[in-house]
C-alpha cells in the first residue's frame, strides 16, 4: 500500500507493472554517439548509443564489450557516422559492425590525450617547473597558529601582502633524457620513482622546519598516512619501517633551544612553552612536558647538564647559536596546473599565468618544443585545419620528446577518425551529457535498478 500517494498498490506492483512496458526500438539512426557509463565505478561498466540528431538515447547495452557494441552495429547498416572517444574497443567495435560509417574521435578526449602526455613531460621536468612560493599561513589554519582573536582585518592584510621575489633552479639541458634500449613504460616508472623522491625530501625539509604532517599534507596535496610514512623514514624508500625512539617529532628543531634554556636554570614547562611558541613550535605542551619528564629523569641520572645534552633524544643534540627561523614553504607547480597552461589558448590567459609559461619555457628546452606542439594542435583544432595534421605528426615524432612520439604513434593508429575530428560538426558532448541523466536515474532507483528497469527508465523517460 501506497497511502501518502492514494494508490493501493505495493512497490513491487508498480516495479512490475513498469516492466511490462515496452520502448519501440528506433526507425533508423544515422548519427550515432557511443560511450561506456559505470553500472560501479572502476569495475562494472555499460554502453549508451544516442541518436545525436534527435537529441535522445536509443539504447542501452549490459556491458562495453566490442562483441556487444559490435552485434548492435550489424542489425543497423543505415549508420553513416559513429562518435567515440579514443577508446579501441569502440572503434574495433565500429569498424567490424559498422564499416560503412565514419568514425570520429571527440575533439575532447583528443586534448586529454595531449593533457596526459604534457603531465608526462612535466613529471619528467618536474624541477625546471615554477616555485610557488607560500608563507605557512597559506597551510596552517588560523587556530593552529594562536590566531583565534585576531581581526578579520589583521588577517586580511597578511595574506595581500607583496609577494617576494621567486627564483628558479638552474638545471642541466638533458636531464632524465632516456637511454638507448630503454622501454617508454620503465622510462616513465624512473620518472614517477625520481618524483616521489622528490616528495620525500620535501617532506623531511618541511618536518625539519617545523610543520606539522597535517599542515605538511595539505601543502603537498598528499594523504596524511603518506606523509606520516615519509617523516618517519629514516631514507627513501618510505615503506622503510623505524625501529621504536627513532621516529621524528615536531619538537626537534626546538629541542637544542630547550636544552640550552635548561642549562641556564630554566626548568619552568609552562614558560618553556610559551618561549618555543612564540619560535613557531605547532605542537602541544603535553609533548613538551613529556620531553621534560624524561629531561629531569637523565639528569638525575647523569648529575649534570653536559652529559644530559649527549644522552638525550635518539642522537646528539647540538644547540645552534641562534634560533631556528620561521618555516619558508616553497613549492613546485603541479604537472596537472603546468599542463593546463600550455593548452590554453594565450589570449585567455592573466599575466601572471603568461609569466609562468615564460618561466617554464626558459627553464628547459624540452619545455619549450612541448609547449609549441601543444599550441599548434590546439590551434589546428580550434581552427578546423586538419590538414596541418601530417605536418604536425611529423614535427612530434622529431621532436626528441618521446611523450609526443608517443601520442603521434597512437593518432596515426587511429588516423582517419582523428582527422576527421578536425572538421566534423558532432562531436561527444550529447553523449555525456546523457551519461549525466543515466547517472540521476540510476540513483533515483538505488536499491531496486536492476539493467531492466533501468534501462526502460532511461529510454521511455518522458
Amino acid at each position: 500500500m501506497i497511502p501518502k500517494l492514494g494508490m493501493s498498490a505495493s512497490g513491487p506492483t508498480l516495479l512490475r507493472r513498469m516492466r511490462t512496458r515496452s520502448c519501440p526500438a528506433p526507425a533508423s539512426v544515422r548519427i550515432l554517439g557511443i560511450d561506456d557509463w559505470s553500472w560501479k565505478k572502476g569495475m562494472t561498466y555499460g554502453t549508451i548509443l544516442v541518436d545525436l540528431e534527435v537529441h535522445k538515447p536509443i539504447e542501452i547495452l549490459p556491458d562495453r564489450s566490442s562483441e556487444t557494441a559490435e552485434a548492435w552495429l550489424r542489425i543497423h547498416p543505415e549508420v553513416e557516422l559513429v562518435s567515440r572517444d579514443r577508446g579501441g574497443e569502440y572503434a574495433a567495435a565500429a569498424k567490424k559492425g559498422a564499416p560503412q560509417a565514419q568514425q570520429v574521435a571527440d575533439r575532447f578526449h583528443l586534448l586529454q590525450n595531449l593533457r596526459e602526455r604534457l603531465k608526462e613531460v612535466m613529471d619528467r621536468k618536474h624541477t625546471s617547473l615554477p616555485e610557488i612560493e607560500e608563507r605557512p599561513s597559506d597551510a596552517i589554519p588560523a587556530k593552529a597558529r594562536g590566531m583565534k582573536e585576531q581581526g578579520s582585518l589583521q588577517m586580511r592584510d597578511a595574506l595581500t601582502a607583496p609577494e617576494q621575489e621567486k627564483h628558479y633552479r638552474t638545471n642541466s639541458v638533458y636531464p632524465n633524457k632516456r637511454s638507448e634500449g630503454t622501454k617508454y613504460d620503465d622510462f616513465q616508472k624512473q620518472v614517477r620513482r625520481e618524483k616521489r623522491i622528490a616528495l620525500y625530501e620535501d617532506v623531511c625539509t618541511l618536518v625539519e622546519q617545523g610543520l606539522s604532517h597535517r599542515a605538511i599534507a595539505r601543502k603537498l596535496k598528499l594523504a596524511r598516512a603518506t606523509v606520516s610514512n615519509f617523516a618517519q623514514a629514516q631514507a627513501y624508500p618510505e615503506t622503510h619501517h623505524p625501529k621504536r625512539g627513532e621516529r621524528k617529532s615536531i619538537l626537534d628543531p626546538y629541542k637544542g633551544y630547550v636544552l640550552h634554556r635548561w642549562q641556564q636554570g630554566c626548568t619552568n614547562g609552562a614558560q618553556l612553552y610559551d618561549e618555543i611558541k612564540a619560535r613557531g613550535y605547532l605542537g602541544s605542551e603535553a609533548l613538551l612536558r613529556m620531553f621534560l619528564a624524561e629531561l629531569r629523569k637523565k639528569h638525575q641520572e647523569a648529575g649534570s647538564a653536559s652529559v644530559l645534552i649527549l644522552n638525550a633524544g635518539t642522537q646528539l643534540l647540538e644547540i645552534p647559536p641562534s634560533l631556528p627561523p620561521k618555516p619558508h614553504i616553497t613549492r613546485r607547480m603541479s604537472a596537472t596546473r603546468a599542463s593546463w597552461l600550455f593548452v590554453s589558448q594565450a589570449g585567455k590567459l592573466n599575466e601572471k599565468q603568461k609569466q609562468h609559461i615564460r618561466q617554464m619555457i626558459a627553464g628547459h628546452p624540452d619545455l619549450a618544443r612541448a609547449y609549441e606542439l601543444s599550441q599548434s594542435f590546439v590551434m589546428m583544432l580550434a581552427e578546423h585545419r586538419g590538414t596541418d595534421l601530417d605536418i604536425w605528426l611529423t614535427q612530434a615524432e622529431r621532436s626528441g620528446l618521446p611523450e609526443f612520439k608517443k601520442m603521434a604513434r597512437g593518432i596515426r593508429l587511429d588516423y582517419a577518425a582523428v582527422k576527421a575530428a578536425f572538421s566534423s560538426l558532432w562531436s561527444q558532448g550529447q553523449v555525456e551529457a546523457q551519461v549525466n541523466c543515466l547517472k540521476l536515474q540510476k540513483r533515483i532507483v538505488f536499491g531496486r535498478a536492476n539493467f531492466d528497469l533501468l534501462r526502460l527508465r532511461v529510454l521511455c523517460r518522458v
